[in-house]
């Protein structure tokens, strides 16, 4: 028998914007189109406990009409005094607030709901659970510690510090580990048989929200998963994109910066836009231009930045002995013009590098 989930997590719902109650229809409806047998939300629905006592009658109209999906909703860090035997989501909703962690049957697996607890970690939570590798499924909130992914740590900054979760904590004795609290974009880990992932924000929290925002659908089939992204056509997401400007090759660059703008057309993108590097001309110059194009395309796009901060005028380097004696004598090699501006640019692009 084959079981699908739809997961998704960090709604982060707020009285000032009401476009992202649009994403948790959108998600609602999508989950019903791939009849999938239940939805869980693993935390931060709301943004705050505030947020969930006044918004949660509104919930509860997007969730009640999918009468025959199933939703599990996990509390996070933001809403994690939102869930109790009092509070009520709707008929179809089943909440995780017992803890340290609480286990429902479903069809023919297990959901282990860890609700977010505070300076506690993972397996601490977990060290009297009885879980069968083979048919149970984790939801969790909170941050995965892996060298391979290590700039999550830096982007969840003093909240990487929450609920605390290891490799070894999971390595084969959970078919997946769904997990929220990280918003940046989706990825995913295996660990002998188990999978890891986290879905990202189904919309953008911040400029970190980089790509396009998807939910995920869990399979479940001979006690075997498989996890996929479902892409959330309605929702924005921010691109960055990054060019280095050279001394003589402004205009030259500036074409390429306007190609690739147009090739980017779409409305639902918020494409932001680092130009770097070194002019030949005057700084003003070179900002007006990039302006101009940033006014010109504008319209194509919910939203677009180019940011010049990066961008110095090229005789400022000479006040540098070293670097002034570096282009005096490449200036005079015999070497081809083609070659010197390669090694130019080789020893510009390094430079950027180190100021970065």
């Amino acid at each position: 028998m084959s079981i699908k989930f739809l997961y998704t997590a960090d709604f982060h719902l707020k009285r000032d914007d009401p476009s992202r109650f649009q994403i948790l229809s959108w998600i609602i409806n999508k989950a019903e189109e791939l009849r999938c047998d239940a939805l869980f939300i693993g935390g931060d629905l709301f943004d705050s406990d505030g947020d969930a006592s006044l918004l949660r009658g509104k919930v509860r109209e997007i969730f009640e009409p999918a009468r025959n999906l199933s939703i599990f909703l996990l509390p996070g860090n933001h809403d994690a005094n939102s869930y109790s035997r009092e509070t009520f989501y709707g008929n179809n909703c089943t909440l995780f607030y017992q803890k340290p962690f609480q286990i429902i049957p479903f069809k023919d697996v297990e959901i282990v709901g860890v609700p977010f607890q505070e300076e506690i970690s993972f397996s601490q939570c977990l060290k009297d659970a009885r879980v069968n590798p083979e048919k149970n499924i984790v939801l969790a909130h909170g941050t995965f510690y892996d060298e391979r992914f290590s700039r999550i740590y830096a982007e969840l900054g003093e909240e990487a510090r929450y609920m605390p979760i290891y490799p070894w904590d999971i390595e084969n004795k959970t078919l997946c580990l769904a997990l929220g609290h990280y918003h940046s974009h989706f990825f995913s880990l295996t660990y002998g048989k188990t999978q890891v992932f986290y879905p990202g924000s189904p919309l953008t929290i911040s400029r970190r929200c980089v790509g396009k925002r998807c939910a995920v659908l869990i399979l479940i089939e001979d006690g075997k998963v498989r996890i996929e992204p479902v892409f959330i056509d309605p929702a924005s997401y921010w691109e960055n994109l990054e060019w280095i400007v050279f001394p003589g090759k402004e205009e030259e660059k500036l074409r390429e910066i306007e190609e690739e703008i147009k090739k980017k057309k779409n409305e639902k993108l918020m494409l932001q836009g680092e130009i770097r590097g070194f002019l030949a001309v005057g700084e003003k110059d070179f900002q007006r231009k990039v302006k101009e194009i940033e006014k010109k395309y504008k319209n194509l796009f919910k939203e677009l930045i180019l940011n010049t901060e990066g961008v110095n005028y090229w005789g400022s380097l000479l006040e540098n002995k070293s670097i002034a004696r570096f282009l005096e004598l490449l200036e005079k090699d015999t070497a081809k013009e083609t070659l010197k501006q390669k090694t130019l640019e080789i020893a510009l692009s390094a430079l950027l590098d180190l100021k970065k």
